[in-house]
């Protein structure tokens, strides 16, 4: 899957809950992985609505590794000078839940 996919897919079972309850460990294993995987290649809606989801699918976020992690903030970092007022928004919420660092373009 592509950046947009992975985003588009996250986003999408975070806002529907029984298609989110039939995702297996497995599968959220895999969505983990491709949001690593693909991290460094989003932009910044793409990045915006997969932290925002991980932050509202338990299921998901647990299934993060250390490295994951390292890419999304970095990919945070990177992105959050282009972000509108939403996706900043939805990155603190995710950033805030995933316990993740604040992108420091907005603590300026």
């Amino acid at each position: 899957m592509k950046p947009q996919g992975i985003a588009n897919s996250l986003n999408a079972l975070c806002k529907l809950e029984a298609a989110a309850a039939a995702v297996s460990p497995t599968g959220w294993a895999g969505l983990a992985q491709a949001a690593e995987r693909t991290a460094s290649e989003m932009n910044d809606h793409g990045v915006s609505n997969t932290l925002y989801a991980l932050g509202v699918l338990p299921a998901a976020a647990a299934e993060l590794s250390p490295s994951a992690r390292k890419q999304l903030e970095a990919a945070a970092e990177r992105e959050a000078p282009n972000m509108t007022w939403e996706g900043r928004w939805m990155t603190l919420q995710g950033c805030e839940k995933l316990e993740l660092k604040t992108p420091s373009a907005f603590l300026k």
